[in-house]
């Protein structure tokens, strides 16, 4: 890629390049290099070359040659990642030859590249793209298009922008090709939680669809124990992945001293914990509601879906008895989290 350098200039090299294979393209600005993301080598010729640096090494590694007449403007580029500099009204001849070195110097091997967006999960050695573990039929070109969207997720590409990026420098078609590719690609990303948007007369946009979390309320009797283990048990294991809280319809005074005792062993610190009354906005918060022994004559109808455990009541137990409920609690709740 040519930047800023005179029309003739472009035209020679292109003439001296072209046989060998080489692809010149021209523009005027550093912002040509959004039509053009995956350029081997560019040549920069314009009036702020330190700026114009800083610009493209934030948005590429690609070997740069700087063109221009000042020494310290040419150590300044060289330091912010310039490959080579040549003076102004440098010959053609040694132009030429010094953008093939740059093309000749090995590129760095090729990355295994994994990237993920809602359940979307996609590997770029292996072209391969999964949803939830399912891999996706997608054609060659479907899969470049997907992972241009991808590696710029949430802004939006123009059509010429995703041509350059998932068909080429080279390809000489319509703007609508875009068009018809995003067509058949929407309906495989479906369950991917990942949306390609249309923003017309633009482009397109990656959009992540925000999947809500479940919520889990723990509901017994005095939420002095059971209930206090488990929302305990949920927010540890999970990692906050799924939120759980818990109450009681008919809340103690404290939690049980035994119940703080096992649960500390376990590396869990309830001392501060305090039994709370089960209301309407809980139970409205909850996607999902575990009840341990919950009062028949207390306990609402719940619109979120219910499931009970048949755990027995610590209160007044052997101590033994409550590393017992304990453990059995622990294992339903890292069941319910791989149910999750």
């Amino acid at each position: 890629m040519v930047i800023g350098a005179a029309t003739s200039t472009t035209a020679e090299l292109r003439s001296r390049l072209g046989p060998s294979g080489v692809d010149v393209v021209a523009h005027r600005s550093v912002d040509g290099l959004q039509r053009e993301p995956f350029a081997d080598a560019i040549l920069l010729h314009i009036a702020d070359l330190v700026d114009g640096t800083g610009a493209l090494r934030r948005v590429t590694a690609a070997p740069l040659l700087a063109i221009g007449q000042d020494e310290r403007v040419a150590a300044t580029c060289l330091a912010m990642g310039a490959n080579a500099w040549l003076p102004a009204g440098s010959g053609l001849n040694l132009i030429a030859a010094q953008v093939q070195a740059l093309l000749r110097k090995p590129a760095p091997a090729p990355s295994r590249t994994i990237l993920e967006a809602g359940r979307l999960r996609l590997d770029s050695g292996s072209r391969r793209a999964e949803v939830d573990g399912r891999e996706l039929q997608l054609a060659p070109r479907e899969f470049d298009l997907l992972h241009a969207l991808l590696m710029h997720r949430g802004v939006v590409l123009s059509r010429d922008r995703i041509l350059a990026a998932a068909w080429g420098t080279r390809f000489v078609g319509e703007p609508k090709t875009v068009d018809v590719h995003v067509a058949w690609l929407r309906p495989k990303l479906e369950g991917s939680k990942v949306r390609v948007t249309t923003l017309r007369g633009i482009g397109y946009r990656l959009d992540v669809l925000e999947e809500s979390r479940p919520h889990v309320l723990f509901v017994c009797v005095h939420n002095a124990g059971r209930s206090q283990m488990a929302a305990a048990f949920l927010n540890r294991l999970s990692e906050g992945r799924v939120p759980g809280q818990s109450a009681g319809t008919r809340p103690a005074p404290f939690v049980h001293p035994e119940v703080i005792q096992v649960m500390r062993e376990t590396g869990i610190d309830l001392s501060d914990a305090r039994p709370r009354a089960l209301t309407p906005e809980l139970g409205a918060w909850a996607s999902r509601i575990i009840t341990m022994g919950c009062a028949e004559e207390d306990c609402p109808v719940f619109s979120a879906p219910v499931e009970d455990w048949l755990l027995p009541d610590p209160a007044g137990l052997p101590i033994s008895a409550v590393r017992e409920i304990r453990d059995e609690i622990e294992r339903r709740v890292r069941g319910l989290i791989a149910s999750l």
